[in-house]
């Protein structure tokens, strides 16, 4: 099954409509350093489409090393978060949406995040344990 053509373009983040970075840090084990880092962090992304896979590219504005990776609805790739761990990616489609599913066996934690496109606004709601961060992102 393919993405919602409505999810490709570009994608910038509105930090001032984060909620929930407190309750997803907690569930994360941030350090208090690394919940402001991420209450700052400044990014846009972009998703395109190349036969049947996307490619996602992630702009973080000079603040990290920007990232870079291309799946396939289905399957599995390596994450390389912005910490520099791996993670297990799986992309998947539920109710017309998609869903990022990641495993990070290390630490023994998995999240989600689903994105929802409506018109020129798009919602990534990331959910790991009992915490749910939500993030805006307006098209560029």
């Amino acid at each position: 099954m393919a993405l919602n053509p409505n999810i490709l373009g570009t994608w910038q983040v509105d930090l001032s409509k984060t909620t929930g970075l407190e309750d997803f840090a907690r569930v994360m084990a941030f350090t208090p350093e690394r919940t402001e880092r991420y209450r700052n962090l400044d990014y846009a992304v972009t998703v395109s489409q190349e036969g049947d896979a996307y490619k996602i590219e992630v702009d973080f504005k000079g603040a990290v090393p920007n990232a870079s990776y291309t799946l396939k609805v289905g399957e599995t790739i390596d994450y390389k978060s912005v910490e520099g761990y791996t993670a297990k990616l799986t992309l998947t489609v539920e109710n017309g949406q998609p869903v990022e599913t990641y495993v990070y066996t290390e630490k023994n934690i998995s999240w989600k995040v689903t994105r929802k496109v409506e018109g020129d606004v798009m919602t990534a709601v990331t959910t790991v344990g009992d915490a749910t961060l939500t993030q805006v992102l307006n098209r560029v």
